[in-house]
């Protein structure tokens, strides 16, 4: 048996050298809006402190928690109009379909609205114009693909003007998931 008092301390040892308190890093919610801006997307808080900005003609979201666990949820909602299947099982089904093909993007349906998110924990100086770089277009790929199993229409197709544009029409260009604020 070992002596528990014998084991090394594994506590981690802070970033500047000294020994003492960690250096303190920027707050997550101003990182997210320094890494959109960067991209050229023109982030605002909105009134429930998400980051909002839009993204290939869609509103989006980033809700951050500035406490230690560093969380960053990507998320868009968008209201479920014709042709989207009324039947609310049906409608569950496909998000379940979506959430068990997707490791990253989830999604989930409450009343007439679709909300696709991606959700991260974030390591101390992580690169977080880069993981937006990725999680932002997967929130939309989970949408369009949403849209298309919900509609039945075949994710591998593309229409006359290339793959469409984050499930917001089908092949015929009527409407089917609209951008909810």
């Amino acid at each position: 048996m070992s002596d528990p008092t014998a084991l090394p301390n594994f506590t981690p040892t802070p970033a500047n050298g000294t020994g003492g308190e960690p250096e303190s890093e920027v707050p997550l919610r101003d990182r997210v809006q320094a890494a959109l801006d960067e991209l050229g997307l023109e982030p605002q808080i909105d009134d429930e402190g998400d980051v909002a900005f839009l993204f290939s003609e869609q509103q989006m979201f980033i809700r951050c928690t500035d406490d230690d666990s560093n969380v960053l949820r990507v998320f868009g909602q968008w209201a479920l109009e014709d042709p989207v299947p009324t039947d609310p099982v049906e409608r569950l089904q496909v998000s379940n379909d979506l959430n068990v093909a997707f490791n990253l993007v989830k999604a989930a349906v409450a009343g007439d609205t679709l909300l696709v998110t991606s959700e991260h924990i974030l390591p101390r100086g992580a690169d977080v114009r880069g993981l937006l770089g990725l999680a932002v277009p997967l929130v939309l790929q989970g949408v369009q693909l949403w849209h298309q199993r919900a509609t039945g229409q075949d994710p591998d197709a593309e229409d006359a003007e290339g793959v469409q544009g984050a499930g917001t029409q089908d092949a015929d260009g009527a409407a089917g998931t609209e951008p909810q604020a």
